[in-house]
Order: C-alpha cells, then sequence, then structure tokens
C-alpha cells in the first residue's frame, strides 16, 4: 500500500516517559492594547446549547491586516513556532486545508504540552457561529481538550492601525457543570493568549510577504473569511473556501 504523506511543520523533539520536559521563558514582547467591547448576544438559533462564556476579549494588533490573518489560518505550519516562541512545542495537520478548505480542517496543537495536543476543527460558522453580531471576518474552531469540548472564535477586521482582534471561548453549561472550565486548570492560558497577540506583529507581516507570489495553491492556499449576515440574523462566510482545484494554478506559472 502506498504511504500517504502528510507535511508537517517540522521539527519536534520526541519526549519519551522518563524524560524531563524543558520549558522555556517568554521573548520579550510588547502587549496588544486592549479595548472594551459591549457582550455578544447569543442567537435563539443556538438557546438549546445554553453556551457559558469563559473568556471575552478583544485587543488591537498593529501591522497586521484581515487578509493577513485569514492566510495564517491555511498556512500555520509555516510559522507555528514563531507565534510562540518557546510555548508552541509543535505542530500537524490533521486534515490539511489543500486537501479539506477551511471546514473541516483539522490541526493538532501543542500547547502548553509537548506530548499531548489539542486537535482543533474548523466549523462552518453558518452552522456554529451563536452570535447575533460579528466582525468582518471569523474563524470557529473546536478545540477537543478532552473529556470536554470548547468552541473557540477568533473573529477580526481592519483598524487604522492594524486589526481588531476579539477572541472569545464558550462551553455549553452541560459541560460546564460536568467538568468545569478546561482551561482554569492551565494558569498560563491567559498570559500565553496574550503572548500569541503580542507576537502577531512580530512575524506575520513578514511571513506573508515572504510566501505572497509563491505559486502553487496547494502549498500557499488562501482563504477569505469575510462574513455576511443571513435574514434570519445568523452568519455565513461570503466564499465558500474549498480546497484549491488546478483552476487556481496561473498557467503562466507553469513551465
Amino acid at each position: 500500500m502506498e504511504k500517504k504523506v502528510i507535511f508537517t511543520a517540522g521539527q519536534r523533539r520526541v519526549y519519551k516517559d522518563a524524560k524531563d520536559r524543558i520549558t522555556f521563558k517568554q521573548l520579550p514582547y510588547t502587549p496588544a492594547e486592549m479595548i472594551e467591547m459591549e457582550p455578544l448576544q447569543i442567537h435563539p438559533k443556538f438557546a438549546d446549547k445554553n453556551y457559558m462564556v469563559l473568556r471575552d476579549t478583544t485587543e488591537i494588533i498593529t501591522g497586521v491586516t484581515a487578509e493577513m490573518v485569514d492566510w495564517w489560518w491555511a498556512n500555520m505550519e509555516k510559522g507555528y513556532y514563531l507565534w510562540a516562541p518557546g510555548e508552541h512545542y509543535g505542530f500537524d495537520w490533521v486534515v490539511p486545508p489543500c486537501e479539506a478548505g477551511y471546514e473541516g480542517s483539522a490541526e493538532a496543537s501543542y500547547e502548553f504540552d509537548p506530548v499531548d495536543p489539542i486537535t482543533i476543527t474548523r466549523q462552518s460558522i453558518a452552522k456554529a457561529y451563536p452570535f447575533t453580531e460579528c466582525m468582518e471576518h471569523c474563524w470557529v474552531s473546536i478545540f477537543d481538550y478532552d473529556p470536554s469540548k470548547i468552541l473557540f472564535v477568533h473573529q477580526y477586521e481592519d483598524h487604522p492601525e492594524g486589526l481588531y482582534w476579539r477572541t472569545i471561548s464558550l462551553m455549553t453549561k452541560d459541560d460546564y457543570d460536568t467538568y468545569g472550565n478546561c482551561f482554569d486548570s492551565l494558569p498560563e492560558f491567559k498570559s500565553h493568549m496574550k503572548y500569541e497577540a503580542g507576537m502577531m506583529n512580530r512575524f506575520l507581516p513578514q511571513l506573508y510577504d515572504l510566501w505572497k507570489d509563491h505559486p502553487d495553491p496547494w502549498e500557499n492556499v488562501h482563504y477569505n473569511l469575510t462574513v455576511q449576515k443571513n435574514e434570519d440574523g445568523t452568519w455565513s462566510h461570503v466564499y465558500p473556501n474549498n480546497p484549491p482545484s488546478i483552476d487556481d494554478v496561473d498557467p503562466a506559472t507553469i513551465a
């Protein structure tokens, strides 16, 4: 049988049970500016979920655009270690965007733990985004943080100096009552999210610029996660964000 190859982010040390796990200090960085936003309201369609909002923060990230972030969600293997140096241990695509497009693509993200990853699966916002209002771009995923699941939202839009960046995490009340806030067991979680926001403008504009003319759409996947409001007050992506096809190849680039 032919072996199927999944290309990953590259080097990741394999920790044996008897080995100590080395942790590193955060690099010096400038935290993103925090701003206050009105709480979002749950759409009646999702009322039966009884969602508990665990975290809702908004920051202004300078020097980064929504277009860069849309691209980043499909190309995280290119710079995962740069996003949070010393705290991002490894990255694998479980279901690569070049095969699945946006919806259903999934990563194994080694955050906090270099042995056991968190599986993060992208969701259709038409099916999963539970709020009545949204910024211009939106990414929604399910964190499989065994044994519970967390709905994780990044929504964002351009700002004169960069990007409005809003991060929201939710659990159903049933999961919350059974398991509690999973992230409560990770005292470094708030610090880590602040670190990611503060580091984004240190690497993403440069990385995006390096890849902007790369011709292979399977190696350089592009999303457009612009949203639109539906007649019933729910939200959906404007574009399908399907996996690349031969139609996406510029004939002028083929030798």
